[in-house]
C-alpha cells in the first residue's frame, strides 16, 4: 500500500513540475516578445533571424545572459515568422528538444 501511495505521489509531483516548466517557457516567451517589441520601438525594426535573440542583450534591451528554455535549450527566433508572417515566431521545442511532437511552446500559443 505504501509503495502504491508513493507511486501516486511521485507521478503527481512529476506532473506538477512538468506543468511548471511549461508555464516558465510560456512566461519567458512573453518576456522575449516584450523585449522584441521594445527593440522594434528603439530601432524601427525587429532583429533578423540571423541577428537572433542575442541582439537583445548586446543592445541592452535585456540584461543578463541569453535565455535558455527550462529544458536547457535555446529559444528559436524566426523573423519573419512562419506562423506569424507579419511578425516573428518564438519557439521552445519543449522537453524533447525537437520540433514537432506536440510539446512545442510558441508565441502563437499565448
Amino acid at each position: 500500500i505504501l509503495g502504491l501511495i508513493a507511486t501516486v505521489v511521485a507521478i503527481n509531483v512529476q506532473d506538477a513540475a512538468s506543468g511548471a516548466e511549461v508555464q516558465k517557457a510560456q512566461l519567458d516567451i512573453k518576456n522575449l516578445e516584450s523585449a522584441l517589441d521594445m527593440y522594434r520601438l528603439k530601432k524601427g525594426r525587429y532583429p533578423s533571424t540571423s541577428e537572433g535573440l542575442q541582439v537583445l542583450y548586446t543592445s541592452n534591451t535585456l540584461k543578463g545572459s541569453l535565455a535558455k528554455d527550462p529544458w536547457g535549450n535555446d529559444y528559436v527566433y524566426l523573423y519573419p515568422g512562419q506562423k506569424n508572417p507579419k511578425g516573428f515566431d518564438l519557439i521552445s521545442y519543449g522537453p524533447d528538444g525537437n520540433p514537432g511532437g506536440g510539446d512545442d511552446i510558441t508565441n502563437s500559443d499565448n
